[in-house]
C-alpha cells in the first residue's frame, strides 16, 4: 500500500512539472526572473528532475506517448537507454513509410517480461518478404494478453506462427485483413475472452470451427466478412458467448443467383448482445437465445427473419432498418419487454410499418428515428396517419422521443406532430438537424413553432439541436393533430 502511495505521490509531481521542451528530459525546476535594473536576468536554475525518477514510474511516462517517440528517447542519456525497453504495450502503426524495419529491431531489443498489448498495422508499404510471423511468435513467448494484428501488404494473406493456437495468456485476439486463420482442432486458447475477425480469409470452414471451439470462456465475437472468405457455412457455436457482432459485406446484384448453400449458423444460449448486418441473401439458422436482451438488425434479404425476431421477442432494446417486408414480421410479433428501439427508415411506407410495429410495443420508452443510417431517406405515404389505430404505447409509456439528421421534409414534420398529439407521457423530445443544412436557423424556427402550439416547454437550443424539456403536456389525443 506504502509503494502504491508513493507512485501516485511522484505521478502527481511528474504531472505538475513543467513542460518539455522539444521533447527533452530536462525541465526547468525554477526560474529566478529577478531582473536588475538593466532588465538582465541574474539568475536561471536547471535540473533533471525526471531522470531521477525510478524505473516504473519513467515507463508509464513513456506508455502516454506513441512507441516510436518513447523508443527515440533511448538518445537523451544513459539513463533512459534502455527504459524504454520495459514498455509493456508496443503500438506499431504504418503511415506514409513503412515501419516495419523499425519494428524488426525495436522487438529485438525489446526487453520486458510480459508483454501486455502489442498492436501491429502494415499496409501497402510492408515488404511482401517480410517475416510477419516472427513478431507474433516473439510476443506469445513472452505472454501476450492482447494482440491486434492488421496487414494490408500486396502479398497474399500469411499463415500466423503455429504458437498462436495455443496461447494460454492471450485475452483479446483482432485479426484483420491479409491473414490467413487456419488453426487445427488441436488448438486451445483457454484465455480469450475477446475475438474480432475482420475481413480475413479462412483455410476452410473447419478452421473457422476449430478457432471457435478452441475458446472455452470467449465472451465476444466480432465479425466482418467480405464475398471471398472461402466460408459458405459460417457457423457460431460458442456457449459462453455474450456479445455477438457480425456484418456481411457481400451485396449482390439483383441478377445474381443467391447460392443456397451459404448460411449463417448461430447456436449461442447464453447471448445478450446480438448485431447483424447482412445484405447477402445468406439463410440463417439461429438457435433459441432465452438470455437475448438487445438486438440490432441491419439487411434487407434475410431469410428467416421470423424466427430471428421471435428469438428477439422479449429483448428490451431493438433497432430495425424498417422496411415493409420486416414490418410485415414485426405486425404479428408482439414485444411485451421493448423499452427502447431505434428505427432506420428504409422503405417508402416505412411509416405505415412503423405505426404497424409500435403496436406490438405496449410498455416502449424511448424511440429513435435516426435518418442518418438511411442512405437515401424515402417518402412516406400520404395516408399514413389514417391508416390504423394509434398504438397504445403512445398514450401510456412513451417517454422519450428522439429524431437525427432532421431536414425539414413534410414527412419528418408530420411525424413530429403525430407525436406530439397522441403522445400523453411524452416527456423530452429531441431534435438533431443534419450538419450541412444551409437553412438551420429558418427550420428551427419551425420547429419551435411546433412545440409552442402544443406544450408549455424549456427549451434547450444548440447549434442544430433542439431538447424539448415537457412541463405540461397539453395534447389529449389524436383530436389534437394538425
Amino acid at each position: 500500500m506504502e509503494a502504491n502511495s508513493d507512485l501516485k505521490e511522484q505521478v502527481s509531481k511528474v504531472q505538475s512539472l513543467p513542460i518539455a521542451m522539444n521533447g527533452s528530459a530536462y525541465t526547468i525546476n525554477s526560474q529566478k526572473m529577478a531582473e536588475n535594473r538593466g532588465g538582465r536576468v541574474e539568475e536561471i536554475g536547471c535540473e533533471d528532475r525526471i531522470s531521477a525518477l525510478p524505473d516504473d514510474l519513467l515507463v508509464r511516462i513513456l506508455l502516454s506517448i506513441p512507441t516510436e517517440e518513447a523508443v527515440s528517447t533511448m538518445i537523451l542519456s544513459k539513463r533512459w537507454r534502455f527504459i524504454w525497453t520495459m514498455l509493456p504495450v508496443l503500438t506499431y502503426q504504418e503511415r506514409k513509410v513503412s515501419v516495419w524495419l523499425f519494428l524488426n529491431k525495436s522487438m529485438e531489443f525489446h526487453k520486458a517480461p510480459v508483454l501486455q498489448i502489442l498492436s501491429i498495422r502494415l499496409g501497402p508499404h510492408c515488404p511482401t518478404d517480410a517475416d510477419v510471423g516472427k513478431w507474433v511468435e516473439n510476443a506469445v513467448n513472452r505472454g501476450v494478453r492482447e494482440l491486434f494484428f492488421t496487414l494490408q501488404w500486396s502479398a497474399d494473406p500469411t499463415r500466423l506462427p503455429k504458437s498462436l493456437n495455443t496461447c494460454k495468456t492471450l485475452l483479446h485476439l483482432r485479426l484483420s485483413h491479409k491473414i490467413l486463420v487456419d488453426f487445427p482442432t488441436s488448438s486451445c486458447l483457454p484465455s480469450l475472452e475477446r475475438l474480432q475477425l475482420y475481413y480475413v480469409v479462412y483455410k476452410d470452414e473447419a478452421s473457422l470451427v476449430a478457432l471457435l471451439s478452441s475458446c472455452p470462456v470467449l465472451e465476444l465475437l466480432y465479425v466482418m466478412r467480405n464475398e471471398d472468405d472461402n466460408v459458405a457455412k459460417f457457423s457460431v457455436k460458442v456457449p459462453s458467448l455474450r456479445v455477438l457482432l457480425y456484418f456481411n459485406a457481400m451485396s449482390p446484384d439483383e441478377n445474381d443467383v443467391v447460392d443456397p448453400g451459404r448460411s449463417l449458423v448461430v447456436d449461442t444460449p447464453a447471448l445478450k448482445h446480438f448485431y447483424i448486418g447482412d445484405h447477402s441473401g445468406d439463410s440463417w439458422s439461429i438457435k433459441s437465445m432465452p438470455c437475448l436482451q438487445d438486438v440490432f438488425i441491419i439487411g434487407q434479404s434475410f431469410h428467416d427473419m421470423s424466427k430471428l425476431l421471435r428469438s428477439a421477442s422479449a429483448v428490451s432494446y431493438l433497432g430495425l432498418h424498417l422496411t415493409d417486408e420486416l414490418a410485415v414480421y414485426c405486425s404479428t410479433i408482439e414485444f411485451p419487454q421493448l423499452i427502447q428501439c431505434t428505427i432506420a427508415p428504409c422503405d417508402s411506407n416505412w411509416m405505415d410499418s412503423l405505426i404497424l410495429f409500435l403496436g406490438n410495443t405496449p410498455k416502449l420508452k424511448e424511440l429513435t428515428v435516426d435518418y442518418s443510417l438511411t442512405y437515401e431517406p424515402p417518402v412516406a405515404s400520404a395516408s399514413w396517419m389514417l391508416r390504423f389505430p394509434d398504438p397504445e404505447c403512445l398514450s401510456s409509456s412513451l417517454e422519450k422521443f428522439e429524431l437525427k439528421d432532421y431536414v425539414g421534409r413534410k414527412e419528418e414534420k408530420e411525424l413530429v406532430e403525430y407525436i406530439l398529439g397522441t403522445s400523453k407521457c411524452l416527456r423530452t423530445v429531441t431534435i438533431s438537424l443534419r450538419s450541412n443544412l444551409k437553412d438551420k436557423e429558418t427550420i428551427m424556427e419551425t420547429l419551435k413553432a411546433i412545440f409552442i402550439l402544443r406544450f408549455d416547454v424549456q427549451r434547450v437550443i444548440g447549434d442544430g439541436l433542439l431538447v424539448v424539456r415537457m412541463v405540461e403536456n397539453l395534447a389529449v389525443g389524436p383530436n389534437n393533430r394538425h
